[in-house]
């Protein structure tokens, strides 16, 4: 039987179909842990609570989980860019 549970984001590779593109801003983020709380599928966190990765390529099925996530980022540290590179 095989799973239908959306994949994790992942960092950035080439040739990669996403939904969206997310960057995180590292001299922004304060570690506060609420975009890995509301969406956990897309933001991982390091050993000291601060998001594992700055570019991340999130599948279309996750895209308004990174949305989410990025709003509910106190320090304003995530921006999420759409296919066409539109920032919501």
């Amino acid at each position: 039987m095989t799973s239908t549970a959306p994949g994790p984001a992942t960092a950035v590779a080439e040739g990669v179909p996403v939904g969206v593109r997310v960057r995180v801003h590292p001299g922004l983020c304060e570690g506060w842990g609420n975009s890995h709380r509301f969406a956990p599928a897309v933001y991982h966190l390091d050993t000291e609570g601060y998001i594992d990765a700055h570019l991340l390529e999130v599948p279309g099925d996750l895209a308004d989980t990174a949305r989410i996530g990025a709003e509910v980022c106190p320090a304003r540290a995530i921006t999420v860019i759409d296919r066409n590179g539109a920032r919501p």
